[in-house]
């Protein structure tokens, strides 16, 4: 397997992941008393691992994540 650069990469140890979507909550407060209005609720994908290194996504690395139905591509963003 090579890099976009032809160099020998790092194999993928498990290249389909299962993960789940969860939520978030984000709290809502009114700004003069500081009190809690709503609460609201959205969905949430966490990824994490050293997968996502070997994968060529190290720490720091910025991304574009193209949107479809049913599907999310995660590409390097290009500087």
């Amino acid at each position: 397997m090579f890099d976009k650069k032809g160099k020998t990469a790092v194999a993928i140890t498990k290249p389909v992941r299962r993960l789940k979507v969860s939520y978030v909550r984000k709290r809502h407060e009114d700004p003069k008393t500081g009190y809690t209005r709503r609460i609201s609720r959205h969905a949430s994908l966490t990824l994490n691992g050293d997968w996502l290194e070997q994968a060529g996504f190290p720490t720091g690395t910025a991304v574009n994540v193209s949107v479809m139905q049913g599907k999310l591509i995660i590409e390097q963003a290009i500087e």
